[in-house]
């Protein structure tokens, strides 16, 4: 995996697990990958929308991820 494909799955896992992030992110409430992806960036997550992408295809199945999902077209 490129190196940000792997920041772009340390990203989908602190927000599975860290219930402060998870609320700020329910306050940005982005409604697109490339909203997803520009609130990472703030908290130092640095990825393209495709490497996010990438990562989502290979995680886990969660609620964090299926909320993800749904911004994806593949």
């Amino acid at each position: 995996m490129a190196t940000n494909t792997i920041q772009a799955q340390e990203f989908i896992e602190m927000l599975e697990a860290n219930t402060a992030l998870q609320a700020q992110f329910a306050i940005a409430s982005p409604n697109s990958l490339d909203g997803v992806v520009d609130f990472a960036d703030g908290k130092g997550f640095v990825f393209t929308r495709s490497e996010l992408e990438a990562a989502l295809k290979h995680h886990p199945e969660s609620s964090v991820t299926n909320q993800l999902r749904q911004y994806v077209h593949y």
